[in-house]
């Protein structure tokens, strides 16, 4: 059972039909003074975010879909979490840069060369953990192949 985003309230939006025009809309978020401005300026911007496209067939936006877009525009909609990594456990990231230059150094290892490793500069314990967790991953990924 998945739990709905709170929905957001505003006397505005609460008075309007189910599809409701665009300056109606405008009216009930931004008020009277702002409303042309809003949907001249502001309606193309959110619709790249994800707002409620006007619908031909009943000649305005759904009302119901636009309260829950600004729920979730605002940040309102619970259950919102970071999800952990698949094994649970945090990494230190080491960049593009890096990984490919240990790549590198263990392919011409497993080859035969004798490669001499080369010093990822100063780092901190954390960092300097998961440059030998990933050469002795890339290590057993290459003595594997042959």
């Amino acid at each position: 059972m998945t739990t709905e985003p709170r929905i957001v309230t505003n006397a505005g939006l609460d008075k309007l039909p189910l599809f409701a025009t665009d300056l109606e809309i405008a009216v009930a978020i931004v008020g009277k003074q702002n409303a042309s401005r809003w949907k001249r300026d502001v309606i193309p911007v959110l619709e790249h975010k994800g707002f409620p496209r006007f619908d031909a067939l009943h000649q305005g936006r759904p009302v119901p879909h636009v309260r829950q877009f600004y729920a979730c525009y605002l940040g309102l909609a619970a259950g919102f979490t970071m999800a952990p990594p698949p094994d649970g456990k945090e990494r230190e990231w080491l960049g593009k840069r890096l990984e490919k230059k240990i790549d590198d150094e263990e392919r011409r290892r497993a080859a035969g060369e004798d490669v001499p490793e080369q010093d990822p500069g100063s780092h901190s314990p954390k960092k300097l953990a998961a440059i030998a967790e990933y050469r002795a991953r890339k290590a057993a990924e290459y003595a594997s192949r042959e």
